[in-house]
C-alpha cells in the first residue's frame, strides 16, 4: 500500500498499536513515520511478523523512554503445535522433523510445565534479531550459517493452559523482557519428546499497555488526513508505569532543564521519579542521590 507523506509538526507521546500479522515491528514504525509525518519514531519491544498484538510505538521525545517500556513484564497468548520441528521454531520455517504425538496427554503436559516457570535459561532462536558481529542472526540463518548462541536467563511468572485441542495447546504466558516464546515452545516439545513449534502468538500486554485498549494500525492510519489520529496518543508519563511523578515550580523546572540537582520535599519513597512543570509538560527522570538527598536529572527531555 502506497501512502502519501503527511507533513506535520513532530509530536511527543505513545501509541498502543495492535500489530497485524505479516508485518515486522520495523514495518509498523516505518508506516507510522511516513503516514503521520513524524521524524522520530521507535518501538519498545520487537514482535515477530507471525505475531499480533501490543506493539508500543513512541513518537518524538518519548523515543528516549522506550527502555522503561521494554523492561516491563509481557503477557502473551500462544498456540503451541506438537509433533513437528522447523528451522525457525515456528510455522513460518522449513519442517526439519515430524514425530507422532498421538499419545500426548494434557496430564503429561501439565507435569512438564513447572520446569519452564520461574528463572530459567533458554537459547534464543537462530532466526532472531539478536546480533553477532553486527549482523542479525536471521540474516546469517538465511545464508545457511548456524552459530552458537549463549543461553540467557529469563523469568516466566506464569504459564496457564487455556485450551487443549490436540496437537495444539493454547496457553497464556506472563514473562520478563528477553523471553522468546518460540524457544519456550521448542524446549517444551523437546522435553516431551515430540517436538513443537509456535503456531500463533498474540501479545496481550506490555506493562500497563493492554490489547483491549490498543488501536489497529489501519484505524490509526485512516485518521491521518485530518489529524484526528492524535486521539490515540498517550502522554509520555504512560511509559513509566508506577514511577511517581512530581509537579515542580518554574524555578525548579529551569534547574532541571539545565541538568542541575534539585531538592524535592514531597516524601517520595522511590529512587526514581519524573518531573513535570506547572503546564503539565514532561521535564525529566530524576534519581535520588543517597548522600545529599538531592534529585539528579538522569534523562532530560526538555530544553
Amino acid at each position: 500500500m502506497i501512502m502519501a507523506m503527511t507533513v506535520l509538526n513532530d509530536v511527543s507521546g505513545i501509541l498502543n498499536i495492535d500489530k497485524p500479522r505479516g508485518l515486522t515491528s520495523h514495518d509498523v514504525v516505518s508506516q507510522v513515520r511516513r503516514a503521520l509525518g513524524q521524524r522520530h519514531v521507535g518501538h519498545a519491544g520487537t514482535l515477530d511478523p507471525l505475531a499480533t498484538g501490543v506493539l508500543v510505538v513512541c513518537l518524538g521525545r518519548a523515543v528516549r523512554l522506550t527502555e522503561y517500556i521494554a523492561d516491563a513484564p509481557k503477557s502473551y497468548r500462544a498456540t503451541i503445535r506438537f509433533g513437528l520441528t522447523t528451522d525457525t521454531w515456528d510455522l513460518e520455517g522449513q519442517v526439519i522433523r515430524t514425530r507422532p504425538c498421538d499419545g500426548l496427554s494434557l496430564e503429561t503436559i501439565h507435569e512438564a510445565l513447572p520446569a519452564f516457570i520461574g528463572r530459567i535459561t533458554q537459547v534464543p532462536p537462530m532466526y532472531s534479531a539478536l546480533k553477532r558481529g553486527g549482523q542479525p542472526l536471521y540474516r546469517l540463518a538465511r545464508q545457511g550459517i548456524v552459530v552458537e548462541r549463549s543461553p540467557r536467563t529469563v523469568e516466566v511468572q506464569e504459564i496457564r493452559v487455556l485450551e487443549w485441542l490436540p496437537p495444539d495447546l493454547v496457553v497464556q504466558i506472563v514473562c520478563s523482557k528477553g523471553t522468546y516464546v518460540r524457544s519456550l515452545a521448542h524446549d517444551l516439545g523437546e522435553a516431551l519428546g515430540v517436538g513443537a513449534v509456535l503456531a500463533e502468538l498474540t501479545r496481550l500486554a506490555v506493562g500497563d499497555f493492554r490489547l483491549e485498549q490498543a488501536v489497529s494500525l489501519e484505524a490509526l492510519l485512516n485518521k491521518r488526513a485530518d489529524g484526528s489520529w492524535k486521539q490515540y496518543l498517550l502522554p509520555m508519563r504512560a511509559a513509566l508505569g508506577r514511577m511517581p511523578g512530581v509537579r515542580v515550580d518554574s524555578q525548579t523546572a529551569r534547574r532541571i532543564s539545565f541538568g542541575q540537582p534539585v531538592s524535592l520535599n514531597q516524601g517520595i519513597d522511590s529512587e526514581l521519579c519524573y518531573a513535570y512543570d506547572e503546564a503539565e509538560q514532561f521535564l525529566a527522570i530524576l534519581r535520588r542521590d543517597r548522600e545529599s538527598g538531592l534529585w539528579q536529572p538522569q534523562k532530560v527531555l526538555v530544553g
